[in-house]
């Protein structure tokens, strides 16, 4: 399932998130990978282990100070996005199912950021 995919420090990817519970973010959605590359490499070699995933929305009508507004040309997704770092998690690799673009450094040290922000780093 993930062959030919894209799975690197920085990819938007779409993953399966379901099943959620309560206020998880659910669905088949992009999410930005935010694990190492040796990881990455390691589960998409294995086809086991997990990605570190922060989840993206299209909703962008109210955008918190630790959201990150990831622009449509920036991501290749049809639409202008945020990134949500309080929904970070793991996901096993599996659960990738396709890859758009990789994140700009400018915009991947903003996803950087937001996350050090939410984890208290």
């Amino acid at each position: 399932m993930t062959d030919g995919l894209v799975v690197r420090r920085g990819a938007v990817v779409l993953v399966l998130l379901d099943p959620a519970v309560g206020s998880e973010q659910g669905k088949t959605r992009p999410a930005v990978v935010v694990s190492t590359d040796a990881a990455n490499a390691a589960a998409l070699f294995h086809q086991r282990g997990v990605v570190t995933v922060v989840p993206v929305t299209s909703n962008v009508e109210r955008i918190l100070p630790i959201h990150v507004l990831l622009p449509r040309a920036d991501t290749g997704l049809p639409i202008e996005s945020k990134a949500q770092p309080e929904q970070v998690r793991a996901v096993d690799v599996t659960r990738v199912v396709r890859s758009f673009n990789v994140l700009r450094g400018e915009t991947m040290a903003a996803v950087d950021e937001a996350l050090r922000l939410h984890l208290g780093l």
